[in-house]
């Protein structure tokens, strides 16, 4: 028989002998209690606590590290195998740009009573610290929608919470002049009543917020309508402009106590279009029609103009 034909002959027996024998010999080699070393690669950096005053910016730097360990054979394969990692605890902090020395007692998932720690690649990591705050923020109340047309605002929403404490990096507190409620939508009003509305937090930056929560009192009542008969003033810097009508009907509609603390010199309706296009289209016509505006309505009252044009023209002469 040839040679190659010896080796092809029960090939599959050979190889799994050659591995089986590949097997035995590893594990002999793991098991004789042999002592090595081995460098582990890309050991995770973390820091899992740092003390309460502190805020720490961004991700140590370098985030992972090398990591030498000696010991038995077979200790230094699980070693390898656990994932270790390097994990800090910051109990104080004694600058904003820290350079912290690694040491073996944070070093996690390795039984360090059977491999020994012997030293990191880079044996240092750096830290970005900022201070926290804490601050008493005042709370805002944000309204969507609108009341359904039955019912009008008697007075304006407010919330039994004035501040709310806020808690974290000095530089993100600083900046915040208020805290906003959730948009409180008036379309599911029905009536007067405490409506229990959570503090948006999204956007806050990781602050912490206390409480998190305030009650929104709402008044509300059947809305009513009261009409006002106004003046029409036209624009300021022509003598000789005349309207007509002078004067217009405006219907106001609000909550009953509340139309009555209108004060009805307080509103203005005036031309709207600007002195120069009107004189400038009366050069050629009689007379124009021009919109008007309504100006001056008080929180919660609504104003109708009826007509809400009027005709302007050059007042004759003598």
């Amino acid at each position: 028989m040839s040679v190659s034909g010896v080796i092809v002959r029960n090939w599959r027996l050979k190889i799994a002998a050659l591995a089986l024998a590949v097997l035995l010999w590893v594990t002999m080699r793991l098991t004789d209690g042999s002592v090595g070393r081995l460098t582990i690669p890309d050991v995770e950096v973390r820091v899992e606590q740092v003390h309460r005053d502190w805020f720490l910016k961004e991700a140590p730097f370098p985030s992972t590290v090398q990591m030498s360990v000696s010991g038995p054979q077979g200790e230094l394969v699980r070693a390898a195998m656990s994932q270790p990692a390097m994990v800090i605890r910051v109990d104080s902090v004694l600058s904003e740009d820290s350079v912290v020395t690694l040491i073996p007692d944070w070093v996690s998932n390795v039984d360090r009573s059977s491999v020994t720690i012997e030293n990191f690649a880079p044996s240092s990591v750096r830290l970005l610290f900022e201070r926290n705050k804490e601050e008493e923020i005042p709370v805002s109340v944000r309204l969507s929608g609108s009341l359904p047309d039955s019912l009008a605002m008697v007075s304006e929403p407010r919330a039994n919470l004035l501040f709310t404490r806020v808690r974290g990096a000095a530089s993100v507190v600083d900046e915040l002049e208020t805290v906003f409620l959730e948009p409180f939508d008036l379309g599911r009003v029905t009536g007067s009543g405490r409506f229990e509305v959570a503090l948006d937090t999204a956007g806050l930056g990781g602050l912490a917020v206390n409480p998190i929560s305030a009650t929104v009192s709402v008044e509300v009542a059947p809305k009513q309508s009261r009409v006002v008969a106004l003046q029409v003033s036209v624009p300021g810097g022509v003598d000789d402009l005349v309207v007509d009508p002078a004067t217009v009907a405006v219907t106001l509609y609000g909550a009953g106590e509340v139309l009555e603390r209108v004060d009805s010199s307080a509103l203005r309706l005036r031309v709207v279009t600007a002195a120069e296009e009107l004189l400038g289209v009366l050069e050629e016509m009689e007379d124009v029609r021009a919109p008007i505006a309504l100006s001056g309505l008080p929180q919660w009252v609504e104003g109708v103009v009826g007509p809400d044009s009027v005709s302007v023209r050059r007042e004759e002469e003598p």
